[in-house]
């Protein structure tokens, strides 16, 4: 029995051996099925000539031969090469590096057009149809080592609110625009990497559509903390066919000469919060994260310590209005008429040169209405009219042509009290007026009347009813059926009602002042001026009786 033991034992090492051996064949057995599969999909997604059966089966066959995917490869992310070309392009003249592609379009805009919507390169690394701002949402943290941005902000087509590419308006949105996705993009790092930039030399780039606009992103990234290093990817040695990209929303025939030139240039990038100005951070949505403001205020007052840097935008944006606080009050309190206006406080820093490339235009205080109604108009990213209405980037800006809002309390004077007491006889007939949803405490910058609805505001009572005329508030009140019913609506209404009680009050005023001056010049010169009362309460038209004037008058109305 201890022999049979030991000979058992002895040859547990041999049935092991043979296990592993049958399981390595299995394994190998199921990849080759899993590899015919994905040869099978990709003949079957629509290739139907021959050329791209083939095509597809030495795809296949490269997979077999080939793994994927290498565990030490530098993993780098592409975004902006919406149509797939470059990244393609960069694999294969980097075989060492894995790249990934995400790109606005979805499958069907690509192939519609001609391109290959999973290049073969790529090793089915691409994502369809993705937000390059929000990117953070579509891959898990800490995935990736590098970045590249391609042409960043010029596959986008120009909106035809701002009519060319050559305004200033042009270079703040395309600023922002890779500000956003540098922002969302280096939640993905790993820790310090480089993030990459392929942009067309400075002499190409002014004789582009946009060259008058005054872009300058490599400034930019400079000033956002990314520090310029030795360049560690070229330009030449992408194959020039993979240089075909989309520009300003369409498909060029061929190949602009001011896309010839393009460079990569590298940049040291690390994930840490992205340190912008208060200036820069007033224009931007409160919710954001991995963004701090450089320069806080210390403890002030009021205010608590600063927040972390690692806190969203909103708590830091609070501690500087709470820093503030004495100022704002100086400004906005209320004041004694007869000391003058209030003096003008530096509350925010002018920005310097590098820091101004996210501020808005002058340009934008020049734009109309009718031209743009909304500068968010403006910050809007689609590529083609058939894009995926998930996919078309919409970024939040303040305009600065709008009223600024000012909480303050409301004052109660003797006009709001007799345009109270004026709304009796409507109450009346009309039954008891509503109280407003929410107190009247603000104030849009000398602007008293605010429709929810279009973000409009208007000094007087006629140009607020003269704008709900107006084909905007149609449209928009059309669109939004809850409107018509909304508690904002009604109190909107009602702000209009009691301006019309306090015109109302104010003209019966100047009547009765009109009327009792009348009175008064009556009792002192009779009645022989008029033409009623010198009648002498007959209906006798002789010129003796007419009382026109001529008579001399006893104050009583009787003619001498």
């Amino acid at each position: 029995g201890c022999r049979r033991a030991d000979a058992e034992f002895a040859a547990l090492p041999v049935i092991e051996d043979r296990l592993m051996a049958e399981d390595t064949a299995y394994w190998e057995e199921a990849a080759d099925y899993s590899q015919e599969d994905a040869g099978y999909d990709q003949e079957t997604e629509g290739m139907a000539d021959e050329t791209a059966v083939a095509e597809s089966e030495t795809t296949a066959d490269a997979k077999v031969a080939t793994p994927q995917s290498k565990p030490s490869a530098k993993k780098v992310l592409v975004l902006g090469d919406e149509n797939l070309l470059y990244s393609a392009g960069l694999q294969e003249s980097y075989p060492e590096v894995e790249f990934t592609a995400a790109t606005v379009l979805s499958r069907l805009n690509l192939d519609s057009r001609e391109f290959k919507s999973m290049p073969p390169a790529l090793q089915n690394r691409v994502r369809h149809a993705v937000d390059p701002t929000k990117i953070d949402k579509q891959f898990a943290p800490a995935s990736f080592d590098d970045l590249v941005l391609f042409l960043p902000g010029l596959s986008f087509a120009v909106p035809k609110e701002m009519g060319t590419s050559d305004r200033p308006i042009f270079a703040y949105r395309t600023h922002h625009f890779v500000f956003h996705v540098l922002r969302a993009g280096k939640q993905l790092l790993k820790g310090e990497g480089h993030l990459h930039l392929v942009w067309p030399e400075e002499t190409s780039l002014m004789s582009s559509p946009c060259g008058a606009a005054g872009l300058e992103l490599p400034q930019l990234l400079s000033f956002l903390g990314c520090r310029q290093v030795e360049a560690k990817f070229s330009a030449e040695k992408v194959n020039s066919d993979n240089l075909w990209p989309i520009v300003f929303g369409e498909v060029p025939t061929e190949v602009p000469e001011w896309i010839h030139g393009v460079q990569i240039h590298s940049f040291n990038v690390d994930n840490k919060p992205i340190e912008i100005p208060l200036c820069v951070a007033l224009q931007l949505h409160p919710d954001l994260s991995l963004v701090s403001i450089k320069d806080p205020s210390p403890k002030s007052g009021g205010a608590a310590s600063a927040p972390a840097a690692s806190a969203p935008l909103k708590a830091k944006l609070i501690h500087e209005a709470l820093a503030r606080k004495e100022k704002l009050k100086e400004i906005y309190g209320r004041k004694d008429s007869s000391n003058g206006e209030a003096p003008i406080l530096d509350l925010v820093k002018e920005p310097v040169a590098q820091e101004s490339l996210l501020c808005m235009p002058l340009e934008a205080f020049m734009l109309a209405f009718e031209e743009v109604p909304h500068i968010a108009q403006c910050m809007k990213f689609q590529i083609f009219d058939d894009q995926p209405p998930v996919t078309v980037v919409t970024i939040a800006a303040v305009d600065p042509r709008m009223p600024t809002r000012v909480a303050r309390p409301a004052s109660v004077g003797p006009a709001t009290a007799t345009a109270m007491g004026a709304l009796t006889p409507v109450q009346a007939a009309a039954g008891p007026l509503r109280k407003r949803s929410r107190p009247k405490d603000e104030e849009w910058g000398e602007m008293k009347f605010y429709c929810p609805l279009t973000k409009i505001a208007t000094p007087t009572a006629e140009k607020m009813r003269a704008h709900m005329s107006g084909d905007l508030y149609k449209r928009l009140a059309t669109s939004n059926p809850g409107w018509l019913t909304s508690e904002d609506k009604k109190d909107l209404m009602l702000d209009l009602e009691i301006d019309a009680a306090e015109e109302q009050a104010k003209r019966a005023k100047r009547e009765a002042a009109a009327g009792g001056k009348g009175s008064a010049k009556g009792k002192g010169k009779g009645d022989g001026k008029s033409k009623g009362g010198g009648k002498s309460g007959g209906k006798n038209k002789s010129k003796d009786e007419k009382g026109k004037g001529k008579g001399k008058s006893d104050g009583k109305g009787k003619h001498k």
